[in-house]
């Protein structure tokens, strides 16, 4: 038999959730609004001015081969972290 809970009121369970609800908000959703908001923005080295700039900061980033080569980098560790963990998984049993 299968027991479920049953709440009195309609609003206990919206209650309950509330706390979780509010950490989700400030610890995800304000900080990724932030980053998204930022992104577009030019600021000087101490932050008392900004400039709207769009996709200029994007533009910039593509273009820069060290970030491209950032990518290649990362790209060859996590081949080469991949058949080791691999390799020890099916070896040293």
């Amino acid at each position: 038999m299968e027991k479920r809970v049953r709440f009195k009121s309609a609003w206990l369970p919206w209650l309950l959730v509330a706390p979780q609800m509010a950490v989700v908000l400030v610890f995800f959703f304000w900080p990724a609004g932030q980053t998204l908001y930022q992104s577009v923005l030019q600021e000087d080295a101490f932050g008392m001015s900004r400039q709207f700039v769009g996709w200029q900061n994007f533009e910039r980033l593509w273009e820069d081969p060290s970030y491209l080569d950032s990518f290649y980098t990362t790209a060859i560790f996590r081949c080469w972290w991949r058949c080791w963990a691999s390799a020890s998984r099916c070896c040293w049993r």
